[in-house]
């Protein structure tokens, strides 16, 4: 009988990770949150990929607020916003590995850096992308000191001593942050610029590296190939755009310059262009 019961447990619990559905876009660090998260807990999703140019109606029907991707859909229900999907993937998958610490103020404070990366890192380091001459300077100094403020606490604050933000494995702070933070790698590539020097940020560098070794990002992350023709493509659409306002203000008849063909379409832009 308890043989039976384990069976009708483990069927049950199949069952409704089977249930799960993520919306999202291949190049959406947001996206690859949720599946790292997934991936991290041994849940089973079903993946549908979105073209955010052309945003369909179920995405619209689940996310009608922002009508941005990653969008959960579980047992018919739906959730937007990656971080509060990864806290419900906690609280809804109890038996499944807890991505945040089980202390009440370590939790708070995993928070409190995973708004940190939203607020500040992120926007950074997406100025950084989409700008140029001393704008992109100011922001590639902004990135700087975000990134200090990280490393101080790496190397004497709350995560002293350890291999990742979570401790000995993988947390919710480091899906938080390392799914965004290969981007810088992509974007140094593109725009020409350092953001991650190693020995000025050796611990944060130390730690990047090493997340990025684990399994499930590497089955989680695309190929650096795939992200720069990508980034490429979308700065060169960025920068025309801002080249284009720039022309536009100057004088009313002059011709703005087209996106290039290689560039995705614009809608993409405001979902996808710069997170981190």
């Amino acid at each position: 009988m308890e043989k039976a019961a384990e069976n009708v447990d483990a069927g049950a619990a199949a069952q409704l990770q089977l249930q799960l559905k993520l919306f999202g876009s291949w190049a959406s660090s947001y996206t690859h949150r949720v599946q790292l998260a997934m991936r991290l807990k041994g849940l089973a999703f079903e993946y549908a990929e979105e073209d955010l140019g052309n945003k369909s109606d179920a995405l619209l029907r689940h996310n009608p607020v922002y009508k941005k991707v990653p969008v959960l859909v579980h047992d018919g229900r739906s959730l937007a916003e990656s971080v509060i999907i990864l806290q419900y993937l906690d609280d809804a998958f109890p038996a499944s590995r807890q991505l945040l610490p089980a202390d009440a103020f370590d939790r708070a404070v995993a928070r409190f850096w995973c708004h940190f990366g939203d607020d500040k890192l992120g926007p950074a380091v997406g100025a950084v992308f989409a700008s140029t001459g001393e704008e992109q300077e100011a922001a590639v100094r902004q990135v700087h000191e975000n990134l200090a403020l990280i490393e101080a606490e790496l190397r004497e604050g709350a995560f002293k001593g350890r291999r990742f933000f979570g401790g000995d494995e993988v947390g919710f702070l480091d899906v938080v942050l390392g799914c965004g933070s290969y981007w810088l790698a992509v974007f140094e590539e593109v725009t020409g610029v350092q953001l991650v020097d190693a020995q000025a940020f050796p611990l944060f560098h130390a730690w990047l590296r090493d997340f990025e070794a684990q399994d499930e990002v590497r089955e989680t992350i695309p190929s650096i190939d795939r992200l720069l023709e990508y980034a490429r493509g979308l700065r060169q659409m960025l920068v025309a755009m801002a080249a284009g306002a720039g022309a536009g203000a100057a004088s009313a008849d002059a011709p703005t310059a087209a996106p290039p063909a290689a560039a995705p379409p614009a809608a993409t832009t405001a979902d996808i262009a710069v997170d981190i």
